[in-house]
């Protein structure tokens, strides 16, 4: 029987790709906070304002939001209301995690499905920004079903180590 302080190498792997996740978007909020200094520096001295800096920007905030979203759920960093939570018993308080983790695993895989279609199709189409980068869509529409992904594994072992710790009560 494993202990409650071992994990298996699968949920090992969602927290490492979580934190990748959580690496990458701490990665992306550095490059789009010195990118917009850099675009208000040129612009205020020089009144030479970049091109890219606005578009990339947006790209760089959806990745932020997605790929974070499974690190934050590993940290518990997401917000929640705990009102009626605390006043159950440990029982009905496990029963809802393991109901909530379920709900938040459907969730994101729509959050994969939708995301992937919408970057198919815009991958089909050839669509592209109407930018001055002329940005092929499908490159940020894949950071939802990548996020989606990331935030469905987190809740999956979220589920798991519930479910594991009741066996081991």
């Amino acid at each position: 029987m494993q202990t409650p302080t071992r994990k298996t190498a699968a949920l090992r792997w969602i927290d490492s790709a979580c934190d990748l996740g959580g690496i990458i978007a701490a990665i992306c909020l550095a490059f789009v906070t010195l990118s917009i200094c850099y675009d208000v520096f040129m612009r205020y001295f020089f009144s030479a304002p970049t091109v890219w800096v606005q578009e990339m920007s947006i790209y760089l905030c959806i990745a932020i939001g997605y790929l974070a979203c499974g690190y934050a759920l590993k940290n518990d960093s997401h917000f929640s209301i705990t009102l009626l939570v605390d006043r159950m018993t440990v029982a009905n308080r496990r029963r809802m995690k393991i109901f909530t983790h379920f709900a938040g695993i459907a969730y994101s895989a729509v959050f994969v499905i939708k995301g992937y279609e919408n970057a198919r199709f815009a991958y089909d189409i050839g669509d592209t920004s109407s930018g001055l980068m002329a940005t092929p869509l499908w490159i940020p529409w894949m950071l939802v079903p990548i996020g989606g992904l990331l935030l469905g594994l987190q809740f999956l072992k979220k589920m798991i180590e519930e479910i594991q710790n009741r066996k081991q009560s």
